[in-house]
């Protein structure tokens, strides 16, 4: 496992090259500006991190996420595989190692751990045809995806979530939906403060200062199974 936090790293291009190869809609894709850039700019209130396997020959897959003090929680940008290394065990290396960095991250900021992970995910009611068929290709069919999802954990965040773009020239994407994870107990609903303290760092980021963010009116938002 890499733990990438030199902006200049090649494996940086190589995690970027690897995003744009598996996933169909290249708004929905980080570039390697990006990613150096947020690199070289963690700061208190987003705490971004890029871990690899890699054998310095070869890239195998990448989680990228960061840890927003905050809300005390993880935002999950991607955790992606090369096809030929699927079903290896490596998604559930790089998922445990994502885990562990976030736990490390919440124990540095003063709690005793972090309260869970948000992450996005296609809605296969939503998405695109043209998309879904390109990624039974290149990654994993939408709905077996929610399958897995659910099997670690994961429900919808009951709101509309539209994610804004992710630099210039690219537009914003409506058919994700918001998943959240709880690392301990059992919980029906998140608190509202969690979801948006998480998403204002990680999309002020991608879209800068003055981005919208989501308008929430009630404290705390429904957890609906997968």
């Amino acid at each position: 496992m890499v733990d990438i936090q030199d902006p200049h790293d090649p494996l940086v291009r190589s995690v970027a090259d690897l995003l744009l190869e598996v996933f169909a809609d290249p708004n929905t894709v980080l570039g390697a500006d990006r990613l150096r850039e947020f690199l070289a700019s963690s700061a208190a209130e987003r705490k971004f991190n890029i871990l690899a396997l890699s054998d310095n020959q070869r890239l195998a897959g990448a989680t990228v996420f960061s840890y927003v003090p905050r809300s005390n929680c993880g935002f999950s940008e991607y955790l992606v595989l090369r096809g030929a290394e699927r079903a290896r065990g490596l998604g559930r290396m790089l998922i445990n190692a994502r885990r562990t960095r976030l736990e490390a991250d919440a124990r540095a900021a003063g709690f005793e751990a972090c309260n869970g992970l948000f992450i996005e995910a296609d809605n296969p009611d939503r998405t695109p045809t043209p998309l879904l068929q390109a990624e039974r290709e290149t990654a994993i069919d939408a709905v077996e995806r929610l399958r897995m999802f659910g099997h670690l954990g994961f429900f919808r965040v009951d709101f509309t979530y539209v994610q804004p773009p992710l630099a210039a020239g690219k537009t914003a994407v409506d058919y994700l939906d918001l998943l959240f994870a709880p690392f301990s107990g059992s919980m029906r609903e998140v608190p509202a403060n969690w979801v948006i303290d998480t998403l204002t760092p990680v999309w002020r980021g991608w879209a800068g200062p003055m981005v919208e963010l989501p308008r929430v009116t009630a404290d705390r938002l429904r957890l609906v199974p997968l």
